[in-house]
């Protein structure tokens, strides 16, 4: 563009300058039209009195351009007042078509995150089993054997799958909140600043070209982007949507020699009692007895050794033989290929139908955004192209 065409352009957008700090530009759209409309007068005057053929011509084709210009900005002005919302009612019950079609993402992004939901559970749960390795010691008087399994590790294997839904769930909900987004910066900004903008540019002579695709573009997000979304909506309404969901209760390892054990473990007196060394044991207990008048000593001196070599042993030994037999018990469960087989059944039976409704789910959103591209695509590209605007948008295109 030559300096001088680039500083007419600078003047005729000058209104523009005193609806900046508003943030609302439809203000400054009569002010251009006045200024280029002048400027077209003046042009049309001087082609007369000069007797210049080809001003007079340039200056009764911007002329008739100018019409057209006020026209499309009419008829873009009631077509979002009138004709829009009528569809939007027709297909949705709300004239608001943005409001609805955000109202329609958020119900999409809620079941991605109900599934989202289900995968921490299972995947705590299974990650609980998979690293459930008890540890036994079996006291034998004055000697002990230790025993150490983990019989639930290989159902760890089944995290993979957790993750890779995960995956696709995450990707599906920022490309959901994407969409949303955009639609509502759309919303905000497209009536009183992108619009604007599109209309003083297809006004002025020397930018009526990009004016009619920035037209196109504002057109595009505004109207065919939410209105994708809402067609994409009414398209999966005719089918049926997967849901997934599980009965997260059958993931749990259920060790309940662990639960049974729990309230004595969690007890802090019998914790601090069994935690304490034969000779302080015996103290606690035989203390009482010395504070007997007369005979306490004799019979603190009777107690102590009673309780340090023999009631102390036989209470240690019998809390760790109950838990030990607890322990084998649930080993002897889970720990055996019908036991260990019975979990796995439960899993995966659970996970295999959760996991193909996530996929199916997936699929289908992603399916929803490609449509939901093209629609916005080719909604911009086709009136660009009506209004005489850039047919390719390189950029956009790359965009969508």
């Amino acid at each position: 563009m030559q300096f001088w065409r680039l500083g007419v352009l600078l003047f005729l957008m000058a209104p523009t300058v005193f609806a900046i700090g508003a943030i609302d530009l439809t203000v400054a759209v009569p002010g251009v039209a006045m200024i280029v409309i002048a400027v077209l007068v003046i042009s049309s005057m001087m082609a007369t009195a000069t007797s210049n053929p080809r001003l007079t011509a340039w200056s009764k084709r911007e002329i008739q351009e100018f019409i057209v210009g006020i026209l499309l900005v009419a008829i873009v002005i009631a077509f979002f007042t009138g004709g829009v919302p009528g569809v939007s009612i027709a297909l949705t019950g709300n004239a608001d078509y943005s409001s609805a079609s955000q109202t329609i993402l958020d119900g999409w992004i809620a079941g991605y995150s109900s599934a989202f939901e289900y995968i921490i559970i299972a995947a705590s749960r299974i990650r609980a089993a998979a690293t459930y390795a008890p540890y036994l010691n079996i006291p034998l008087w004055y000697v002990s054997v230790n025993y150490s399994t983990n019989p639930l590790a290989g159902i760890g294997i089944l995290l993979g799958s957790l993750n890779m839904a995960t995956s696709a769930l995450t990707n599906a909900i920022f490309i959901a909140e994407g969409i949303r987004m955009m639609i509502g910066f759309m919303k905000a900004t497209g009536p009183t600043v992108l619009l604007p903008i599109a209309f003083i540019a297809r006004i002025i002579p020397f930018t009526r070209k990009t004016g009619n695709t920035l037209l196109a573009i504002v057109i595009g997000g505004m109207v065919f982007l939410p209105f994708g979304v809402i067609f994409a909506d009414v398209l999966n309404s005719s089918i049926d949507m997967p849901h997934p969901s599980m009965d997260t209760d059958n993931l749990t390892a259920k060790p309940w020699a662990m639960t049974v054990f729990e309230p004595m473990c969690e007890t802090k007196v019998i914790r601090l009692l069994l935690s304490l060394t034969d000779p302080l044991f015996a103290l606690v207990v035989c203390l009482p007895l010395y504070l007997i008048p007369v005979a306490g000593p004799g019979l603190f001196a009777a107690c102590f050794p009673v309780v340090q070599n023999v009631v102390y042993p036989i209470i240690n030994i019998i809390f760790q033989l109950t838990g030990a037999a607890l322990m084998l018990t649930w080993e002897g469960i889970f720990g055996t290929p019908i036991g260990s087989g019975v979990y796995v059944d439960d899993v995966w039976g659970e996970l295999y139908p959760f996991l193909t409704a996530v996929n199916n789910l997936v699929l289908v959103g992603y399916l929803d955004f490609v449509f939901i591209g093209i629609v916005t695509m080719a909604g911009a590209r086709s009136i660009s192209s009506v209004l005489g605007g850039e047919w390719y948008m390189a950029g956009v295109q790359r965009l969508i």
